[in-house]
């Protein structure tokens, strides 16, 4: 495959060019300067970019350095040097740079191609040789002054070009290898561009300082520089969503079915029988088939894997795995092959949750039920997601260019053919799970969209997932389903302080704003790092009082091998669903893939996925109870109605106890029985649309609520705080004069549809209505009327009702 190379924006150095242009004469006339090197730095725009210095190859032959032209001109290095210190070499009279662009700087062509997969552009006679346990990197002009510095590891730092610490390479209590690290420059997130140069640590990416900016690591065979913005792209697209374990199989072979010229995949394994049928048939149709898998999968390399494979190759197709041979000094690019994604024609992108595995995509006859993972697909027929998930996996799949790739060969004893009479699993699925989504679903329209993948722009910040956590605050909402989100990174030693999970951590910052947060893990595969999350969290929101819970389930029988992300920030929803996980390796050392889409409406309809795999408490009825499910509509769900001191931090909190979001607009909340009571009603304003399982709350002061609460309430009554809308008056009902305060003694809080309809009823004390009966008054003052459970509405204040101690607006009752 060919190499493109990729341009690095112009940096506002100021750089003088005339200056530039005068060291190069200079170094030209007078064929270079001596070897001494002075300790005086100056600034000319070419900068140490990356260093490989503990390389792959033997005796560290793959030792590299590559420079970036940060000026608008393309710059000779001729008498330029590069050294450590005490050794120099001379760059070849032909070395050149380009403006904006970089340059690979090696002794040993060869070693370098193929752990890089391409040639670098200056090829040195002699090399400094750089420690691996530490040195200093120095780019020399032809005057000996030094240009540009790196001091790594136990290299001395008491250089008068570098200040404070040494750059180390990254751990991660013992995550990533320092065989093969590339130390390189941080850039910025939004453009690509080089960090200002400040000849210190922080101007690298293995940084400790900067959680999201720095912690990273590079290896050779990444592209990370054409990469590392996230696409983001608004267009007229289909987009199919698949449930696991329901229906996402009818998303893949649909796809696979309607291939003509091309189909391309990655994925960690491939052991779907039916799977393996559907790519055989297209094979020998003559479509072109290859499939890139991972050749160390944490569970091993299996036979019913190496059974699909070979049917496959039989058929013509291609079934390649990303190795790692030490022996050879042969090294994955990646930790794992992570990303599930597959390219139909160029026309159809599928990218899922899931592996090519029977348990995820069972392929029985689920009229009875079945049994398996739960997860999401997408497929979209994007043109820009397209090119760009095409772009990534001809990279990862380029043979000439990368020794990490192995073909199936029958006679392979790791790589090959299964055992001889080895006979496939071709029966999946059961009975246990009942299907909710017996089809996928079909959302068209123009979408704002991502693609984001790891390890190259899958953590960055103010972009891609961390943009969507960071844009939600009070009144939104997050639902995190995921198999793993762990409590803190830096590996077993690690903790939430010294080494958070950024995700994590941003998810609980959207809380403290006033954000409801809800994190649902998997419990089937857990080895207690999602139950230590769940921990953490929720002690979060006992402690901050918090509109945040964590849970840990196992909907569908074999796991919550979900990976979705949903934020509904400033009335609009956001969807991330691919292979992420919560981890520090995911989004650092492995390929993972994933799409960010909004849609409202596509938010609705996971975000009612998400809801029924959350864990509901049962409550069993005595025999001859009458057993009833939640009613279609919201209903009030807490009222405190004689807060301590003044009333002003009275509040009714409304909850929508359905699967689906539920839409208040227009509809009516107050204390007047009809239209002339001396009393007031409220309307709630178009647009006002409550999440499943959501709750919204009234309050008459969110300055007095905040004080009492320790959060502001979603709309006011008083107009106090200019930061929460007041719930504006309906003129229908009531007096406009009055204001909507509750008695102390008794009252009736009615909720009713746009048409009038009275829907919901709490009367207590003294107020009663006809349609239910009345709750007594409260033991204390600072007590709620809670409804529990939340979901329950017989009419009887008594019994749907208990007297509460401890109000908590926003939280539901466990």
């Amino acid at each position: 495959m060919r190499r493109l190379r990729w341009v690095i924006g112009l940096a506002a150095l100021g750089v003088p060019l005339l200056l530039l242009w005068q060291f190069q004469l200079f170094a030209a006339e007078n064929g270079g300067l001596p070897d001494t090197v002075q300790a005086e730095q100056i600034s000319t725009g070419i900068l140490i970019d990356a260093v490989l210095y503990d390389g792959y190859e033997r005796n560290d032959a793959d030792e590299a350095v590559r420079i970036v032209n940060l000026t608008a001109l393309p710059m000779n290095l001729a008498g330029w040097k590069l050294g450590d210190g005490s050794t120099t070499v001379e760059l070849p009279a032909t070395a050149q740079v380009n403006a904006g662009s970089t340059a690979w700087i090696a002794r040993d062509s060869a070693a370098f191609s193929r752990q890089f997969g391409f040639a670098p552009d200056i090829i040195t006679t002699g090399w400094p040789g750089f420690a691996n346990q530490g040195d200093e990197v120095l780019l020399i002009l032809p005057d000996s002054r030094v240009a540009d510095g790196l001091v790594y590891g136990s290299g001395s730092v008491t250089q008068s070009w570098w200040q404070g610490a040494a750059v180390q390479p990254f751990r991660a209590g013992g995550l990533f290898a320092v065989e093969g690290q590339i130390l390189y420059r941080r850039s910025d997130p939004q453009t690509g561009q080089r960090v200002p140069d400040t000849d210190s640590r922080a101007d690298w990416a293995q940084t400790p300082d900067d959680v999201l900016g720095g912690r990273k690591v590079q290896y050779p065979g990444w592209e990370l520089d054409r990469f590392f913005v996230p696409l983001q792209v608004t267009e007229t697209a289909v987009i199919t969503v698949g449930v696991a374990p329901d229906n996402a199989l009818t998303i893949w072979l649909n796809a696979i079915a309607r291939a003509e010229q091309q189909i391309t995949i990655e994925s960690l394994t491939f052991e779907h029988a039916t799977l393996a049928a559907a790519l055989t048939a297209a094979a020998r149709r003559g479509v072109d088939v290859a499939v890139l898998l991972e050749g160390d999968p944490p569970a091993g390399l299996k036979d019913q894997e190496r059974w699909a494979c070979m049917q496959l190759e039989l058929a013509g197709g291609a079934c390649w795995f990303m190795i790692r041979d030490d022996e050879a000094a042969i090294h994955d690019r990646y930790r794992y092959l992570h990303g599930k994604f597959m390219i139909v024609d160029g026309q159809v992108l599928v990218v899922s949750s899931e592996n090519l595995s029977p348990h995820s995509l069972p392929d029985d006859d689920k009229t009875d039920g079945t049994w398996g993972r739960r997860g999401i697909v997408l497929a979209t027929n994007a043109p820009q997601l397209l090119a760009r998930a095409g772009a990534i996996i001809a990279d990862d799949l380029a043979p000439a260019e990368h020794s990490d790739l192995r073909r199936w060969q029958a006679g392979d004893s790791i790589y090959g053919a299964p055992p001889p009479g080895f006979r496939p699993i071709t029966v999946t699925g059961g009975i246990t799970y009942t299907i909710r989504y017996p089809a996928p679903a079909v959302f068209q329209g123009t979408f704002p969209m991502e693609l984001i993948q790891a390890p190259e722009s899958s953590l960055h910040d103010g972009v891609g997932v961390m943009a969507m956590l960071q844009a939600a605050g009070a009144g939104d909402e997050i639902l995190v389903e995921q198999l793993s989100e762990p409590a803190h990174w830096g590996g077993a030693t690690g903790d939430s302080t010294s080494d958070p999970n950024p995700r994590l951590e941003a998810m609980l910052a959207a809380a403290r704003r006033g954000a409801r947060v809800r994190l649902l893990l998997d419990s089937f595969f857990d080895d207690g790092a999602n139950a230590e999350t769940c921990a953490y969290v929720n002690g979060v929101a006992l402690a901050e009082r918090l509109d945040l819970a964590c849970a840990l389930a196992n909907p569908t029988g074999l796991g919550l091998h979900n990976k979705m992300i949903l934020v509904r920030a400033g009335g609009r929803g956001w969807v991330h669903v691919g292979s992420l996980n919560g981890s520090e390796l995911a989004h650092k050392g492995n390929r993972e893939v994933a799409l960010q889409i909004q849609s409202d409406a596509l938010y609705a309809y996971l975000s009612g996925l998400f809801v029924f795999d959350w864990p509901h408490r049962q409550y069993l009825p005595v025999i001859s109870a009458r057993v009833s499910g939640p009613p279609p509509h919201v209903l009030i769900s807490e009222v405190v109605y004689d807060p301590p001191g003044t009333d002003a931090a009275e509040f009714v909190e409304l909850v929508n106890p359905l699967r689906r979001p539920f839409d208040l607009s227009n509809w009516r909340l107050g204390d007047a029985v009809v239209p002339e009571d001396f009393e007031d009603v409220r309307r709630f304003p178009a647009g006002t649309i409550l999440p499943p399982q959501g709750t919204l709350v009234v309050a008459f002061s969110a300055a007095d609520f905040e004080a009492a609460y320790g959060r502001l309430p979603d709309f006011e009554i008083y107009g106090s705080d200019p930061r929460v809308p007041d719930l504006p008056d309906d003129p229908a009902w009531g007096d406009s004069a009055a204001l909507l305060q509750l008695g102390n003694s008794g009252d009736e809080i009615l909720l009713r549809n746009p048409a009038g309809v009275v829907v919901d009823v709490v009367a207590y004390g003294s107020g009663s209505h006809p349609q239910v009966i009345s709750c007594p008054l409260l033991s204390a003052s600072g007590h709620s009327l809670e409804r529990y459970p939340y979901w329950r509405d017989s009419d009887n204040c008594l019994a749907d009702f208990r007297d509460w101690p401890l109000p908590g607006p926003g939280l539901l009752p466990k």
